[in-house]
């Protein structure tokens, strides 16, 4: 079909592989928290990781120059981060992402060169837009993803003023629990999607019997524990339809 292509062969995908296995291997299993701490342009500990790094791609991928190439982007890519850093230690976090974004990037703009893949890699990323079935799954994850958490928020609009003052009087370690209620609404939200596209049903069951038993383990006030359940029952609904509702149009 027209929209069906095949973006790598066996062969190129174990290259892949091997390449993101030598940098999982070089930046989590054999960094130590020393080198973490002291990596700097041209520090003894800077070095050392840029090292590792260089021989757990070249062990693995068995090209010398594909092998510098990753090493020497490493070592600008860290160098900088770590710079960053010291001036905004604040944005430790976000850095970490972006410095592992801009790694993976790298290997992936390295791998398509060496295979002359970029016709077929761009394909692919218009792919999820111009396929219907995937661009329906990836309208069904934003969709619960994003949208859904303003649903509920200013559905439940009218009880959560009469919870607040309950919560102000609380201490702020549970202020701070409190505000992650967002990012497990979205990943239970994810987790109960996938389930029923997979048709695993039980496996939901599983999820918000544990989800309650959590709930009633906690020493929240009446007022506050129908608050979180009408806001799971309702994030638990939309979910389960959106799922029911995309397996339903997958196949028309």
């Amino acid at each position: 079909m027209k929209n069906e292509i095949v973006l790598f062969t066996t062969d190129q995908g174990s290259l892949l592989i091997r390449l993101l296995l030598a940098h999982f291997i070089s930046d989590f299993i054999l960094q130590s928290s020393n080198i973490v701490n002291n990596k700097k342009w041209l520090t003894k500990q800077m070095l050392i990781h840029v090292a590792i790094v260089f021989v757990s791609t070249l062990v693995l991928s068995k090209m010398l120059l594909i092998s510098a190439t990753i090493a020497l982007s490493h070592w600008l890519i860290d160098s900088i981060k770590m710079h960053l850093l010291e001036k905004k230690k604040s944005w430790e976090s976000r850095l970490f992402f972006i410095d592992q974004g801009i790694h993976i990037f790298i290997l992936l703009v390295i791998w398509t060169i060496h295979f002359n893949i970029f016709p077929k890699v761009f394909s692919a990323i218009e792919l999820p837009f111009f396929n219907y079935k995937i661009s329906l799954l990836l309208l069904a994850y934003i969709f619960i993803m994003y949208p859904t958490g303003y649903i509920i928020k200013h559905s439940i609009a009218k009880i959560a003023p009469r919870i607040t003052n309950v919560h102000l009087q609380e201490e702020d370690e549970s202020i701070e629990i409190l505000n992650g209620g967002k990012l497990i609404g979205q990943f239970e939200r994810l987790i109960i999607l996938t389930f029923v596209l997979l048709n695993q049903y039980e496996a939901i069951g599983f999820l918000i019997t544990g989800k309650s038993i959590i709930r009633f383990a906690e020493r929240d006030g009446k007022l506050r524990s129908e608050y979180v359940l009408v806001g799971t029952l309702m994030s638990f609904a939309i979910a389960i339809i959106t799922g029911v509702v995309i397996k339903k149009l997958l196949f028309l």
